[in-house]
């Protein structure tokens, strides 16, 4: 692990949007509260957002149409 520290400031935007190009992990422990965020300076990070809002429109729509 690399000697920064993940709940600097100036990694995070907002409080909210994490951003560490030296950091290698996609997901990490969000800064407050429960859950998981992403680190939006790793390249990967981008395709989990889609699929985390693909997937379910998905299959909404599907069901839509599959059950009419």
């Amino acid at each position: 692990m690399s000697n920064f520290d993940r709940n600097d400031f100036k990694y995070w935007k907002w409080g909210i949007i994490y951003i560490n190009a030296d950091d290698p992990a996609i997901w990490l422990p969000k800064r407050t509260g429960l859950g998981w965020t992403l680190n939006f300076a790793h390249k990967r990070s981008f395709v989990y957002l889609v699929l985390l809002i693909a997937i379910p429109l998905f299959i909404s729509l599907g069901s839509m149409v599959w059950f009419k």
